[in-house]
């Protein structure tokens, strides 16, 4: 069975939250407690930090997360996650098949794609380089676009005996290959410009999620705290033990080339990717984590409690 933190995740990722599906476009309502909601997604555009989740909400931050915004965004639906490419360019993605950019740090967006009808989620968005980006979601999707989102090529991958496989996430490694993980130890591949197709996994449970590393490994994680990494392009896999069962949800890269993993009980894990050495941290309140950013030597962090918070590294890691 789910735990609570994944269980609550997985609703506003793949039930719609707690709004329904709308016909048309509404934007999303700036209300007094935005900063309070529950958000899935953190990304810093220059200087700033940006989080989307629940109901449209969009905040930043110019004072690193002291105060924070609600930006203009022209949809309700719930946003799962958000990257930028450069200091101004940036672009989110979520329920109602949602695609969404910004030219302006992530002030305003604009809506470049919204399908209300197609129950699909999208779960997350990443860019190689300012042109070539990838979006994953529910039932196989993935989208691929080389001109910097202006125009994007869908594909449903799908494995012979389970084709609704949702897709949470993708990362590449040194040689440009891409990785894909999804549900139920599902794993893809597209290597040399070739389509994706499925590769032998370590591990039949869910993947929630994948962190490329700057020495071109690659790690992926997900339910009952697996996590494994590649020196290979996903050829061959070696375990991590993370000595925890929480599921693990949300991941980033720290600024010594070590992988950053948290998830359910506020669980908070630094990889060191050559000897896969673990250092266990946790948040006091042990509120699950649905989102991490981390920046020098601080890590801003969002939980199923609502908000964004800013911990030093330090307090963390002891």
């Amino acid at each position: 069975m789910l735990s609570r933190l994944a269980g609550a995740v997985l609703a506003l990722f793949m039930l719609g939250g707690v709004v329904q599906a709308e016909v048309s476009p509404a934007p999303a309502l700036k209300v007094p407690l935005a900063p309070r909601v529950v958000f899935l997604g953190l990304a810093a555009p220059g200087e700033r930090v940006v989080a989307v989740g629940e109901r449209g909400v969009v905040i930043r931050s110019d004072d690193q997360g002291a105060t924070w915004t609600q930006s203009d965004v022209p949809v309700r639906a719930t946003l799962t996650a958000v990257t930028f490419v450069d200091a101004q360019t940036g672009f989110a993605v979520g329920h109602d098949a949602v695609v969404l950019k910004t030219v302006d740090g992530g002030v305003t967006w604009s809506l470049l794609n919204f399908e209300p009808d197609s129950h699909v989620a999208l779960l997350n968005v990443r860019f190689r380089d300012p042109r070539r980006g990838y979006v994953v979601g529910s039932n196989g999707q993935l989208w691929t676009t080389a001109d910097g989102g202006a125009s994007w090529q869908r594909t449903t991958l799908a494995v012979e005996d389970w084709y609704q496989n949702h897709i949470f996430d993708v990362a590449w490694a040194a040689d440009g290959t891409t990785l894909a993980v999804a549900e139920k130890g599902v794993l893809y591949r597209a290597q040399a410009g070739a389509a994706f197709a499925p590769i032998e996994s370590p591990y039949d449970g869910s993947f929630f999620g994948a962190q490329a590393l700057s020495d071109g490994r690659v790690v992926i994680f997900g339910m009952n705290g697996h996590a494994f990494v590649s020196a290979d392009a996903g050829t061959t896999w070696q375990v991590i033990d993370t000595a925890t069962r929480q599921f693990l949800l949300a991941g980033g890269l720290l600024p010594d080339g070590a992988a950053l993993i948290a998830g359910g009980g506020g669980t908070v894990l630094r990889v060191d990717p050559l000897t896969q050495q673990v250092s266990a941290g946790q948040l006091p309140e042990r509120n699950g984590i649905t989102a991490v950013l981390p920046i020098g030597d601080a890590l801003y962090v969002a939980t199923e409690a609502g908000g964004v918070q800013r911990r030093p590294l330090s307090d963390l890691f002891k």
